[in-house]
């Protein structure tokens, strides 16, 4: 058992809910770790992100959770849409660069990119990615869900492991060459 699951061990917290507590205990749920992209070529940006779901197959839609002051948001609203990009298990460092906080427009500098014809960018070296027009946006106390319909996806880097997030730490999912063989052959 992790540390930060043996600080829980308490059967129930009573009163209110603590933010850390509740990080703590979402933490030990497993997510897979994306970078949220948006904006245009120089002023493009992007944020790490593991609240990504899949909404809808018909149409297609794809949600994420955005912190209220989050840079990305004046962006969004300009582009009018985002690319989920999924990083691999390779790319915690890409991960880490997009967490960090930025007051400048150097996001991209050293990272391969490129922009999709409508102009939103893409994480070259991610292990796929979803390009969405985003639909809706609803507040949710202080972030904001917003969902997007994917017009666009690829998946450029076949075979890698993808990166997660758990119990405060990022790594490679670790899952060996063929434990999902017999899936990929009954589709």
């Amino acid at each position: 058992m992790s540390a930060s699951a043996r600080s829980l061990t308490r059967a129930r917290e009573t009163g209110p809910i603590e933010p850390l507590s509740l990080r703590r205990v979402c933490g030990l749920f497993t997510t897979g770790v994306t970078v949220i992209t948006t904006g245009p070529d120089g002023d493009a940006d992007g944020t790490t992100v593991n609240s990504f779901t899949s909404v809808s197959l018909e149409p297609p839609l794809v949600l994420f959770c955005l912190h209220q002051h989050s840079r990305l948001h004046t962006l969004l609203e300009q582009s009018g849409g985002f690319t989920v990009n999924f990083l691999s298990g390779r790319q915690q460092p890409l991960a880490r660069h997009f967490a960090g906080r930025r007051t400048d427009a150097t996001a991209f500098e050293g990272v391969p990119h490129h922009f999709t014809e409508d102009g939103l960018p893409v994480l070259s070296e991610a292990l796929a990615h979803l390009t969405c027009t985003t639909v809706d946006v609803h507040t949710a106390g202080d972030h904001d869900i917003v969902i997007g319909e994917v017009v666009e996806l690829g998946v450029p880097e076949h075979g890698l492991e993808p990166l997660i997030f758990f119990d405060g730490s990022l790594g490679p999912l670790e899952t060996g060459a063929d434990r999902f063989q017999h899936t990929r052959q009954a589709s």
